[in-house]
């Protein structure tokens, strides 16, 4: 009877983990996103112009790009749980430098401190659930950790958007602060994970890196991901000011009921089981989310918000389809390399990936301020057609990826 229960009870351990690590991270998304909205207003109150101004997202992107890769050496010496509790905390207390930034250069301090703490939480959960669930379904967590990534971003977009217009700024962007602190009793349960799957602590050596970039599959799948996140980030960065531009951009909540096709997104990450089963394999349900992607980003081209507003729904729908399976995916593709520390290749998926965001929000701005929407759109959907090609060729290659 005991050997029959032990398995429920290591699963109902894991569930109980698992949602303390989801709430969390929707924290992390939704404070990194939430200023995204107010832009114009940001702008308006600290006289920045749009390049500047992106950077209020932009800090969280260049951290993410970076950080990642050493934050396994940080939580294989402290542990999963305290690192999480630990950054979970500080991220809160955050709140108060907002509310009493009274300059531009100050609101971009307190939100590198903010970009600093996120990669450790972030990169702590990814580790976390490829920990408790490696013996269950790594595959549908992994897919429910990113429907949460794009649950935070809609919460912090939409919410940002709305809050701003009706209670201030500053005061929702502390309100998403304080949310930290009601996230962290749940992070209590989770066990305290040192050395993922019982290996020694070691210092990330660019061998390591390498090792995992060499193995078939993950280049291409890495570097697809990164470009999708770049056109992606470019979007959302530019969006209040394409909006403005139109005759649109004075209200905030009109702004982030722009991203409300983001939320498709969590469609996506719901049916990616199903489509597996239509399309038959991995490679075919990538290629399909590519192509969803690259046609809906056609709208972006349209002067109506009406247009756009619908190729949202369809870009949303096409990234989250391949960001849903892509960590899974480099998981088990790195797992080809032998006894390869998880940390170290969550960690370098998120570097990546989010390299991707960072020239997403800063080179297009500059394409836009010197040259025009029309110019920004065509490299945006020249980079589409390129990233296209990339998961075309490796569904080619690969044809039974799993």
């Amino acid at each position: 009877m005991e050997s029959s229960t032990h398995p429920r009870r290591r699963l109902d351990s894991a569930l109980h983990a698992y949602l303390g690590l989801m709430c969390i991270t929707t924290c992390c998304f939704a404070l990194e996103y939430a200023p995204q909205p107010m832009y114009n207003t940001i702008s308006a109150t600290y006289g920045t112009g749009r390049g500047l101004t992106g950077l209020v997202v932009g800090v969280y992107m260049l951290s993410l790009s970076i950080s990642p890769l050493f934050v396994g050496l940080l939580l294989n010496s402290m542990g999963i749980r305290r690192g999480i509790l630990t950054a979970g905390f500080l991220l809160g207390l955050t709140g108060i430098g907002i509310w009493y930034a009274d300059s531009f250069h100050t609101l971009m301090a307190v939100r590198t401190v903010q970009a600093l703490l996120a990669p450790v939480v972030l990169t702590a959960v990814m580790t976390a659930i490829s920990s408790l669930f490696r013996h269950l379904d790594l595959s549908r967590a992994l897919a429910g950790y990113v429907t949460v990534n794009l649950l935070g971003s809609l919460t912090g977009r939409f919410g940002g958007g709305v809050g701003a217009e009706f209670f201030g700024w500053k005061e929702t962007l502390v309100f998403f602060c304080a949310l930290f602190f009601l996230t962290l009793p749940a992070i209590w349960r989770l066990p305290d994970i040192r050395r993922p799957e019982g290996r020694k602590a070691s210092r990330p050596r660019l061998h390591d890196y390498l090792t995992i970039l060499r193995q078939p599959g993950v280049p291409s799948l890495v570097l697809a991901e990164a470009c999708f996140l770049c056109v992606f980030a470019a979007v959302g960065n530019l969006l209040p000011f394409r909006m403005a531009e139109l005759g649109k951009g004075d209200s905030n909540s009109l702004v982030g009921l722009m991203y409300a096709g983001y939320a498709v997104g969590l469609l996506a990450g719901l049916i990616v089981t199903p489509l597996k089963r239509l399309f038959k394999t991995s490679a075919r349900v990538l290629v399909f989310g590519a192509l969803v992607y690259l046609v809906s980003a056609l709208s972006l081209a349209s002067s109506s918000l009406g247009v756009v507003f619908a190729g949202i729904w369809g870009m949303a729908f096409g990234q989250f389809v391949v960001h849903a399976m892509s960590p899974g995916l480099v998981n088990s593709l790195a797992t080809h390399a032998g006894q390869v520390d998880r940390a170290m290749v969550n960690g370098l998926y998120l570097s990546c990936f989010y390299l991707g965001g960072l020239l997403g929000t800063y080179l297009p701005g500059l394409v836009y301020e010197h040259f025009g929407w029309t110019v920004t759109y065509i490299c945006l959907q020249t980079l589409l057609c390129f990233t296209f090609g990339l998961v075309w060729r490796l569904a080619v290659k690969m044809p039974d990826l799993h």
